[in-house]
């Protein structure tokens, strides 16, 4: 099995958010090193956490200058006042993809902060140690859009969505795909963060137009079509209008885990007193399962991403 580093890039309100799981990320996301990746604050939650050995933080701005991602924002806009949140997407998903070029081992996975895992799973396949790419059920165009404007030839190639909160990277193929952005001598700028700002309008830009799970699995799925596996993954993606992440028992957990794989705590979701002691209701519990309880919610709370099963 190849050796790997998980990165987790997050945001120290999301940090905070999901403190009381930060453990059990630790304890169950798999890859040899766990690496946090935020700015200074979160290298100083993380130096106060009892986490081991396994543990590291890497400031961000050593990746990647914030400001010279924002700047390019800020022009694109027309404007100097634009909102560090409207860079922040972006930001984080150029994080994402800039670390290939730094790594020392031929794999990398990113895990979204706000996430929380109900079990422990492995990201290659024990038989031909081939890695996963793990799909939902999501579409949103505009990510298609810019990635034709950057990969002409390419556009979805599945009926599934790569957007899963977490992605295992090949070094080798992130980087080959970060230079072809960069020789493409038809996209204005110079790194491949510029050249995929500058590709979209700025309607585009602030319609959140861009998707590093999306373009990065297509590119992968035309280019190296046999590489990965793909698998179906379940996650709770509105976790949050429903849980207290610091109340959730491992008897829940484990309730959750037979039939979904991850639980999102989204800044965008309070948890709302009508949706509460529902999914950490024991005699539901008793009586139905995760994917029950969840498929009966989604038809009361329409609201956000609705889980699927095929």
């Amino acid at each position: 099995m190849q050796g790997y580093d998980t990165l987790i890039v997050t945001l120290p309100r999301d940090y905070v958010r999901c403190r009381a799981s930060q453990k059990r990320l630790v304890d169950l996301l798999p890859g040899d090193q766990i690496i946090y990746v935020g700015n200074a604050e979160i290298g100083e939650f993380v130096s106060q956490e009892v986490f081991g050995n396994r543990v590291s933080s890497v400031l961000e701005d050593s990746i990647i200058p914030f400001d010279a991602v924002h700047q390019i924002v800020c022009d694109i806009l027309g404007s100097k006042d634009v909102p560090r949140g409207v860079t922040g997407w972006y930001y984080q998903q150029f994080l994402k993809m800039e670390y290939a070029r730094s790594c020392k081992k031929s794999y990398y996975m990113v895990w979204d902060g706000d996430t929380v895992p109900c079990k422990a799973f492995q990201m290659f396949d024990g038989t031909d140690g081939r890695p996963f790419f793990d799909l939902k059920t999501e579409y949103h165009e505009p990510y298609f859009v810019t990635l034709q404007k950057i990969f002409p030839h390419m556009g979805k190639c599945l009926k599934k969505s790569f957007i899963s909160e977490h992605m295992l990277f090949s070094v080798e193929v992130m980087c080959q795909m970060l230079d072809e952005i960069e020789q493409n001598g038809l996209l204005n700028g110079v790194t491949f963060y510029e050249k995929i700002l500058r590709c979209m309008s700025p309607q585009e830009l602030l319609d959140s137009a861009f998707s590093e799970f999306e373009t990065y699995g297509t590119y992968v799925t035309l280019r190296y079509p046999d590489m990965y596996h793909y698998r179906v993954w379940h996650s709770f993606r509105n976790a949050g209008a429903f849980l207290d992440p610091a109340a959730i028992s491992e008897k829940t957990y484990a309730w959750f885990a037979k039939d979904i794989d991850a639980l999102s705590f989204e800044k965008a979701d309070e948890l709302r007193d009508d949706c509460r002691n529902i999914f950490d209701n024991s005699r539901y519990q008793e009586r139905l399962s995760a994917r029950q309880v969840l498929e009966i919610a989604q038809e009361e709370f329409k609201e956000g991403y609705i889980e699927v099963w095929d």
